[in-house]
């Protein structure tokens, strides 16, 4: 936890003194939200007259002469909009002819009073002023120049500039006010065109430093001590003037900008978020070329705002934003109108850092808290999940509030909590599971091994008592084995005896406790729970004894002895756990039924058989396994009698293992009715068609010894070992 809490302070504070490029992902992550939701509805109160291409088509190349833009200002005044503006400045003056020429030619009287009425302004200029000066309701656009070199001059005196400023600094240019453009000069309408204009408005468009693209509009630019309106609030306070524009700058920035008491968002340096509707030509367009022939329905303009632009691809006056790499420029001045008149914004609070700096901690937190008790899949789902949360809440606060709550820095907490933690836990927790796992790898196959190092609780000093079934295995004879051979082939055969044994434990899901010697002790139910561990375990000791008949000749071709082993089987509750002390463990089982498993293997040799279960196994591994009752017998140590099996196999693998538990079963019965002579014939008889079958031959010789002398009176077939 501490961890994510240290990464969740470090994402906060680089929230709150912001770095460049998380900056421009985040503002690009806004860009994807806006794709995100898609096209929107535009306001039908905005309208764009475009000089498109079929416009330079019909009239000719741009820019066009100062008379036809006159007479399309008429067409539109024709038409009675709410307001008209022009995002298209007339800066240059048209040329005067050079009369010089026609001297000596003409009469110099009127050569004189023509020049004179040329100087004195030329008749296109005139044409567009009168024409602008008739409509009252257009609002002529600029734009500044903010280059190091730019020369203020008397036409920049034609702005429209905030009536009501608040500022917390006397001075322009400190305190809040530095955080506002400042443009060195403009670059206005000739004066004679502004004079007759309604009012002036910069269209100025300001691309993001980090990638270029269009995002936002600058609602106030500072020259001088004035701060200028743009073409967009030019035109709202010639269609409303009845709602006044204030500005109010505080030390950190622009605080606020309102239009009556409609507040616009802005940033400290004054500019809007723009909420883009969609591509290009997302708004009602209405070519120039069909308003100077006529061809327009005037009620497509009438109580709109219009906004006349160029949008012909050969001016090339387009600009990169989110939902389009051409969007006409035009369309960036209707967008912030529509923005406006819908006052539906984009609108980045300054509480939004704190929000975010909260939606990083309680990420952090709660990620770090789930980290703690998951791992694995279960971590990476939880990491995901909270994504997916963070990403959907954002986005529907986005679609329905017009919050556009950054995505970067709670993205980044997260995936950096996630590779941090799971490094860390790599590296510490893991490590000391890694080597959980790699202790137990000797005792428990690889699968099991890692279900303990999962779970810890399980190694924990002590134990519990549960229901298991423990094997113990030892070579027959092994003293006799070892004396016959040099130390170090003892030991390879040792070594590949207990190997070959083992494998076969661990493919069944045993637990390899211990070697003792040339002795195998094995459990199945602990550390992991098996229901159906005795059936495991029995498959284990039938596959040991099939793999050292598989062996046999294979060892023999090397020279070993053969090898032969009892294996003895025993379930009941007995204690698992780790025995020892904290510094020095092992993991074991220990009860008195551990003790009876190890008994079992000792009886194998007496009756000459390969595995011994008992009656408590038989019963829990079922009735897939073909055993033979072999003996009621009273193991030393142990008060009252145990039924004892012999393992034979798997029923229906071998017919004739069948038919010979069958026919010992029937002995047996005669046997324990005392009918001595009738055992002895069908034991010897089963002597003869199962040669070498030890407890026939054990069951023979007892029905000679009972012949000659009878058991005592109540004997009950009860046979008492007084050895181990």
């Amino acid at each position: 936890m501490g961890i994510a809490v240290s990464l969740g302070v470090v994402l906060a504070v680089l929230r709150m003194v912001g770095l460049g490029p998380l900056e421009l992902l985040d503002a690009r992550a806004i860009d994807l939200r806006l794709l995100v939701r898609g096209r929107d509805a535009v306001s039908p109160e905005v309208v764009i007259v475009a000089v498109d291409n079929a416009s330079l088509e019909d009239v000719g190349r741009w820019p066009w002469p100062r008379t036809t833009l006159a007479r399309l200002l008429m067409a539109i005044e024709a038409a009675d909009p709410k307001v008209i503006g022009f995002d298209i400045v007339q800066s240059e003056t048209t040329a005067v002819p050079d009369l010089a020429p026609l001297a000596g030619r003409v009469d110099a009287s009127a050569l004189a009073e023509v020049t004179a009425a040329l100087a004195a302004g030329s008749p296109d200029d005139s044409a567009l002023a009168k024409a602008i000066a008739d409509s009252r309701r257009t609002v002529l656009g600029y734009f500044f120049d903010f280059s190091e070199g730019a020369t203020a001059s008397d036409a920049d005196t034609a702005m429209t500039a905030y009536g009501a400023v608040q500022s917390s600094s006397l001075e322009a240019g400190t305190g809040g006010e530095a955080m506002i453009p400042h443009a060195q000069a403009a670059v206005s309408n000739l004066p004679a065109i502004s004079a007759a204009a309604r009012a002036t408005g910069y269209f100025n468009t300001l691309p993001d430093p980090g990638d270029g693209a269009f995002r936002r509009v600058p609602m106030v630019v500072r020259q001088g001590d004035r701060f200028a309106l743009p073409l967009v609030l030019s035109m709202l306070t010639v269609a409303e003037p009845d709602r006044p524009l204030r500005l109010r700058i505080a030390p950190f920035g622009v605080e606020t900008i309102q239009f009556g008491t409609q507040r616009i968002p802005v940033a400290e340096d004054g500019q809007l978020l723009l909420n883009y509707r969609g591509p290009g030509r997302s708004f009602a367009y209405v070519s120039a070329a069909d308003l100077l022939a006529g061809r327009a329905d005037p009620e497509a303009l009438r109580g709109k705002l219009v906004l006349v632009g160029v949008t012909a691809t050969a001016v090339a006056d387009v600009r990169a934003t989110p939902f389009d790499g051409v969007f006409p420029g035009v369309e960036m001045h209707a967008t912030a109108l529509d923005n406006i008149l819908r006052d539906d914004f984009l609108d980045q609070p300054r509480w939004m850092v704190l929000v975010e700096i909260a939606a990083v901690f309680l990420s952090v937190l709660v990620l770090g808290a789930a980290l703690a008790k998951v791992r694995g899949v279960g971590a990476a789902l939880v990491a995901v999940g909270l994504v997916a949360l963070y990403l959907g809440a954002s986005q529907w606060l986005f679609e329905t509030r017009g919050v556009p709550l950054g995505i970067l820095y709670p993205l980044v907490a997260i995936a950096l909590v996630y590779m941090t933690i799971s490094v860390h836990h790599f590296v510490t927790v893991d490590r000391e599971k890694r080597r959980t796992r790699e202790a137990f790898s000797r005792y428990l196959n690889p699968e099991l091994a890692r279900l303990v190092s999962e779970s810890p609780d399980l190694l924990k000093l002590g134990g519990s008592r549960k229901c298991l079934t423990v094997l113990f295995s030892d070579i027959r004879g092994f003293t006799s084995i070892s004396e016959g051979l040099e130390p170090e082939m003892l030991v390879e055969i040792l070594n590949v005896y207990l190997g070959e044994m083992t494998d076969i434990i661990f493919e069944h899901n045993g637990t390899l406790d211990k070697y003792i010697g040339d002795a195998i002790m094995a459990v199945w139910g602990a550390p992991i729970d098996y229901e159906n561990h005795a059936a495991l375990a029995c498959s284990a000791a039938l596959g040991m004894s099939a793999r050292l008949r598989e062996r046999h000749e294979e060892w023999s071709g090397r020279g070993w002895p053969r090898i032969e082993a009892g294996i003895g089987l025993h379930t009941g509750d007995m204690v698992a756990g780790n025995m020892g002390s904290t510094a020095h463990l092992s993991y074991t089982v220990m009860g008195d039924n551990v003790n009876l498993g190890s008994r079992l293997e000792g009886l194998t040799k007496n009756y000459g058989v390969a595995a011994l279960v008992s009656e408590a196994t038989r019963a829990a591994a079922g009735e897939q396994f073909l055993t033979r009752e072999l003996d009621l017998v009273a193991v030393k140590g142990k008060a009252l009698p145990v039924r004892v099996y012999e393992l034979l196999g798997r029923r229906g693998d071998d017919a004739t293992l069948e038919a010979l538990a069958q026919r010992f079963e029937d002995a047996l019965a005669l046997f324990r009715n005392q009918r001595w002579e009738e055992a002895e014939a069908a034991f010897e008889t089963l002597l003869q068609d199962y040669p070498g079958d030890g407890p026939s031959n054990v069951y023979a010789a007892r029905c000679r010894r009972f012949a000659a002398t009878p058991p005592p009176e109540g004997w009950a077939g009860l046979t008492v070992m007084e050895t181990k």
